[in-house]
């Protein structure tokens, strides 16, 4: 596997799930990280102006800045990531079935607020819609700080 979609929530799992991908994936080359600015909710569409999408989005780009120094990558690995809006897993599904990546990893749950379902909604409907293969990493057990 060359190129690998890793969508990321910033949830406190994230960096764990993308640690072990790493140790996991042995001809992992490129690692492409996906932040989507869930903007999915009908009810509220009139209510989110431009301005809120790129404020949105400012904040997201500098998060992912610092998550991905935090991670201290090896340089061997070239690291892209993205910036998107809309519905997370309408987004994340498109993207991985553009042709342009070996796999997708996911971790099986991130922010939710409901903590008893075993997969979350987006990664369930991702492994169901994408075309390239899929590694779900499950979440720690112990709870986030």
């Amino acid at each position: 596997m060359k190129k690998i979609l890793f969508p990321i929530d910033f949830s406190c799992n994230t960096e764990t799930v993308v640690k072990k991908a790493i140790e996991f994936i042995p001809d992992l080359e490129n690692i492409y990280f996906l932040y989507v600015v869930p903007l999915s909710v009908k009810e509220l569409e009139e209510f989110v102006t431009e301005d809120y999408t790129k404020s949105a989005k400012k904040i997201a780009e500098n998060k992912m800045k610092s998550f991905i120094k935090g991670l201290g990558i090896p340089n061997k690995y070239k690291v892209d990531y993205a910036i998107a809006d809309g519905d997370p897993a309408r987004v994340i599904i498109d993207l991985a079935n553009t042709g342009t990546f070996d796999a997708i990893v996911l971790g099986h749950r991130g922010y939710s607020y409901v903590e008893d379902f075993f997969i979350g909604s987006v990664t369930l409907k991702v492994i169901s819609s994408v075309s390239i293969p899929t590694i779900v990493f499950k979440k720690a057990r112990k709870k986030c700080e």
